[in-house]
């Protein structure tokens, strides 16, 4: 039912969304400070295939058309935010992801759907500015293998969570640093403050993205709260997911899978969540959704690909 009332929103316009780059941005112009969009939902490879090392996928899905980008933030400095890393595709960024080891990127699910390991995906790390001309700062390295949760589904979101192993490893530095997860159970509690980075698109149904790496504090929603809004739009939230919002302020289209931060007491960052979907960008009904890494199933997927151990 949830995923058949997901359909029908998308049919009558409202704008449900995972948020991976429906199309690829071109950072091709020298200087330039935002990216045309280039290519279409196709051309991205947004129709749901099964790779060898993918969990299962519905066939013939197509991608809600719209993904998520930060609006409402403001520029960040990569060494503040050295786990963030863009999903390059044929060259063009396709969706965020965190580094876990030197060989291994957390990213989400629907950000892989369509595709398979090969030449055309690479990792871009340690910059904080993507476009061509400024990445040689970085470390681009090729994805060998993706991941994808064998209970992902692209209707409701629940699973959002997948992992890509990377070639060459990369090498450590100021600007490219692996980030722990957060805790089982616990913080961050509802109202706590996060932060949420990515190369998404300023605002809803924009035509431009910013190479430049943005950053935006929101804060936790009670679940239930959260649940209730979206069941009002008849979509039944899955408890593998967490809701984050601020006034005017959210992930957006081209932001998915990238990651959600929690400050410890001490000051330590901690990945608590993945951008996965929502309603609208910065939408006052509904808050921004995110895989919750503090769920046990998620952390379990973690330690079985990349035998992180995380106490469940």
């Amino acid at each position: 039912m949830a995923g058949e009332a997901v359909a029908a929103m998308q049919r009558l316009g409202v704008k449900v969304h995972g948020r991976r780059a429906p199309s690829a941005f071109s950072g091709a112009l020298p200087g330039a400070l935002i990216y045309a969009l280039l290519w279409s939902n196709a051309r991205a490879g947004n129709h749901a295939t099964a790779s060898s090392t993918a969990g299962q996928q519905p066939q013939g899905f197509v991608m809600p058309h719209k993904v998520q980008q930060i609006v409402g933030g403001t520029a960040a400095d990569i060494r503040d935010f050295g786990h963030q890393v863009s999903w390059l595709y044929e060259g063009f960024h396709r969706c965020g992801g965190s580094i876990l080891t030197a060989d291994y990127i957390l990213t989400a699910a629907h950000c892989v759907s369509g595709s398979s390991p090969g030449p055309q995906h690479e990792i871009l790390a340690g910059t904080s500015i993507i476009s061509t001309e400024r990445r040689n700062r970085g470390q681009t390295t090729q994805i060998v293998e993706m991941h994808v949760h064998p209970k992902f589904d692209v209707h409701t979101y629940t699973h959002d969570i997948a992992l890509l192993r990377v070639w060459p490893q990369l090498s450590f530095n100021s600007a490219v640093h692996p980030i722990q997860l957060i805790d089982a159970g616990g913080a961050p509690y509802p109202t706590e403050s996060v932060v949420v980075t990515g190369w998404g698109l300023l605002k809803e149904n924009s035509q431009y993205q910013t190479p430049i790496l943005q950053k935006v504090r929101v804060f936790v929603n009670d679940i239930a709260h959260c649940r209730n809004k979206y069941m009002e739009a008849s979509w039944v939230l899955p408890d593998t997911l967490m809701c984050a919002a601020a006034d005017k302020k959210d992930a957006c289209q081209g932001d998915s899978g990238g990651p959600l931060v929690y400050y410890t007491e001490e000051g330590s960052q901690r990945l608590v969540g993945i951008v996965s979907s929502g309603i609208g960008c910065a939408s006052k009904d509904f808050a921004g959704l995110y895989t919750d890494l503090r769920h046990p199933e998620m952390r379990a997927y973690v330690n079985e690909i990349t035998g992180y151990r995380l106490a469940s």
